[in-house]
């Protein structure tokens, strides 16, 4: 075990990780705006697990060919949009 990890417990570092991914989709939004309501549970023939995984895919392509790490908040930014999704529009 990496001695960097022996006293981190994962249940502590949520509220961190939630404040970091509140950062990246208010910055996402600035950008893009509420475009996300758009692309519903079906978009241009696509569900979103397809085009969650279509982008998964992409980032995992980049790592593949250039190194670049996988953006794990925008992972999470993603997965917390198709998941309020889902919930939402299956009320």
């Amino acid at each position: 075990m990496d001695e960097r990890l022996e006293n981190v417990n994962l249940i502590d570092e949520l509220q961190r990780t939630f404040d970091d991914v509140e950062t990246q989709l208010i910055g996402d939004e600035k950008r893009h705006g509420d475009t996300w309501k758009i692309r519903g549970l079906i978009y241009n023939g696509m569900s979103q697990e397809d085009r969650f995984f279509q982008k998964m895919e992409e980032y995992y392509l980049d790592y593949c060919e250039n190194g670049t790490l996988i953006p794990w908040l925008k992972v999470i930014g993603e997965a917390h949009i198709a998941l309020i999704r889902q919930k939402k529009l299956s009320e």
